[in-house]
C-alpha cells in the first residue's frame, strides 16, 4: 500500500512562520522548518528540515519527501525532494520507518528564476511494508538514558556525565551535549566545557582551518579536524587539512607535528592511555576494513612505530594503561585472536576469540582487567578479562543493534565502577551499567 501525505508550509516577511494543515495519515510531519545549506558551488541552496513521525501499527518504506515552492500568485517556482537522513545527513534509503517511531529528513529544492517564495508545500510518498518488532535483549543491568545518535561521552565523576548526540566525525562544538546524573537521572542540555576555548582566533593560530597548498583560511576545515581537548593532559591534538596530526596549546600556539602523511587515511578517533597525556589514533574508511593506529603523546612525540609499519587490527585497538602496547584482533591462519600488538613491534597472543567488526567498541584496558564487547550467537555481548588469571567472563548481553553503517563506543567511569555505551545510527542510544569490581556477572 502505498501512502500519499501533503503539510503546507507559509512564509511572510517577518521570517518563515510556518503553518502547517495535516491530512488524516499515519505519517507526521513535525519541527518542519525552511533553512539554506551549502550547496556545490560554494553558495547556498533552500532546504527543508524536519521530523517524520510513524504513529501507525506498520512501518513504511520507500519513504521520499517532494517540495513545491509558490510565489503569491500561486504560480510553482521550484521544486525539489529527500529523504529520510541520519545525524551526518546520510540518506536512509533502504530503512523501514517502525511504528511509534521519528526520524529526522532533508529536503532541499531548487527555485527556477529566483522568484520569492510565499509558500511551501510537501508531500510524503511512502510503503507499508511488514514489520515485527525485533526480540528484545534480556539486559535488566543496563539502564538507558539518551536515545539520541550519542557518539561522543566523558565522565565528570562516579555519579555524573556528559555526553553528544550529532554525526559521528563532526568536531565537538557542532554536538549537542547533555549531562546526565546517574544518582536521580536529572538531564539537562549544557555547552561542553572547553566550548568557549574554541574561538577565532584560536581556530586561526592552530592551522587547523589552513589550506596547506595557498594559505588560505576556510572555516569547514575545523569542522573536520576532529579537534580534541584530553582528559589530564594540556595540549590539544588535532588533524589538518592533509590529515596531518598536531598538538598544540589550548589557545591554538606553540604547534608540534606529530605524525604526517596520512591523507589516505580516515582518523575515526582517539583513545587515551591512564598515563596522561598518552593516545591512540586510529583510522579505518569503511566497514570490514583494517583499522590502522599508532600511539603518541601531547608533546609531539611518536610512542609507537608510524602507522605504516604498524599492522592493521580488524577491531578498534584497546590502548594499554601504560600507552606501550596496544590490545588488537587479528584473524591469523585459521585462528581468531586477541593480540598484544607492542608499540615498536612484536605482538603476544593473549586468547582465540571470534572477533567483532570494526563498528564495536573498542576493549578498554586497565592494569587487571580487559572489557570486551564482541558478538556471541550473533549478539553483542560485554565479556571480562581477568589478566591474573587468564580467565574470560561473560558480564552481559548488550541492545545494540549495530549495522556496516553505524558503530558503538564505551568509556569506563574514573574509579572503574561502572561502563557507558553510546551508538549512532537509526538505532542509537546511550545506556550505562554498573560492574561488580571484577569479572563474572
Amino acid at each position: 500500500m502505498w501512502l500519499a501525505l501533503g503539510i503546507m508550509i507559509l512564509s511572510s516577511w517577518l521570517g518563515p512562520a510556518l503553518v502547517g494543515a495535516q491530512v488524516e495519515s499515519s505519517l507526521i510531519l513535525i519541527s518542519t522548518e525552511l533553512d539554506v545549506q551549502a550547496d556545490a558551488f560554494g553558495g547556498e541552496s533552500p532546504v527543508v528540515r524536519g521530523e517524520l513521525y510513524n504513529h501507525g501499527t506498520e512501518a513504511y518504506s520507500h519513504i521520499s519527501i517532494s517540495v513545491e515552492a509558490y510565489d503569491r500568485d500561486l504560480q510553482l517556482i521550484g521544486d525539489g525532494f529527500g529523504f529520510l537522513v541520519d545525524a551526518c545527513g546520510t540518506a536512509l534509503l533502504d530503512y523501514a520507518l517502525p511504528p511509534g517511531r521519528t526520524q529526522t529528513y532533508t529536503a532541499p529544492y531548487e527555485l527556477f528564476d529566483g522568484g520569492e517564495v510565499a509558500q511551501v508545500k510537501l508531500s510524503v510518498d511512502a510503503k507499508a511494508v511488514a514489520w515485527e518488532a525485533p526480540a528484545p535483549v534480556e539486559a535488566p543491568a543496563l539502564q538507558r538514558f539518551s536515545e539520541g545518535e550519542a557518539v561522543m561521552l566523558e565522565w565528570l565523576d562516579e555519579q555524573t556525565l556528559i555526553y553528544g548526540v550529532g554525526c559521528d566525525g563532526d568536531v565537538f562544538t557542532e554536538l549537542d551535549w547533555r549531562r546526565y546524573s546517574l544518582a536521580d537521572h536529572a538531564l539537562s542540555e549544557i555547552e561542553h566545557p572547553d566550548a568557549q576555548q574554541v574561538t577565532p582566533e584560536m581556530i586561526a593560530r592552530s592551522d587547523a582551518a589552513l589550506i596547506t597548498q595557498s594559505g588560505e583560511q576556510n572555516p569547514a576545515l575545523f569542522y573536520r579536524s576532529q579537534m580534541t581537548f584530553p582528559p589530564a593532559a594540556r595540549r590539544i591534538v588535532y588533524q589538518n587539512d592533509l590529515h596531518t596530526i598536531f598538538s598544540a596549546e589550548p589557545d591554538g600556539g606553540y604547534k608540534r607535528l606529530i605524525h604526517d602523511k596520512l591523507h589516505q587515511h580516515s582518523l575515526r578517533g582517539f583513545t587515551w592511555a591512564q598515563k596522561p597525556g598518552v593516545f591512540l589514533a586510529y583510522y579505518f574508511g569503511s566497514y570490514g576494513e583494517p583499522v590502522r593506529f599508532f600511539i603518541a603523546d601531547v608533546e609531539g612525540r611518536l610512542v609507537s612505530d608510524r602507522l605504516e609499519e604498524l599492522p592493521g587490527s580488524q577491531t578498534v585497538p584497546g590502548l594499554a594503561p601504560d600507552g606501550l602496547a596496544a590490545l588488537v584482533g587479528r584473524r591469523q591462519g585459521d585462528m581468531s585472536a586477541y593480540y598484544w600488538q607492542y608499540a615498536f613491534g612484536g605482538e603476544d597472543l593473549l586468547f582465540e576469540a571470534n572477533l567483532p567488526g570494526n563498528n564495536y567498541p573498542a576493549p578498554i584496558v586497565t592494569p587487571e582487567l580487559i572489557y570486551l564487547i564482541r558478538p556471541i550467537d550473533d549478539v553483542p555481548t560485554l565479556q571480562c578479562f581477568d589478566r591474573s588469571t587468564r580467565t574470560l567472563e561473560t558480564i552481559s548481553a548488550l541492545p545494540l543493534r549495530l549495522t556496516r553503517e553505524s558503530r558503538a563506543w564505551a568509556w569506563l567511569s574514573p574509579d572503574g565502577g561502572k561502563l557507558a555505551l553510546a551508538a549512532n545510527g537509526v538505532d542509537g542510544g546511550a545506556w550505562w551499567l554498573n560492574l561488580s569490581g571484577g569479572c563474572g556477572p
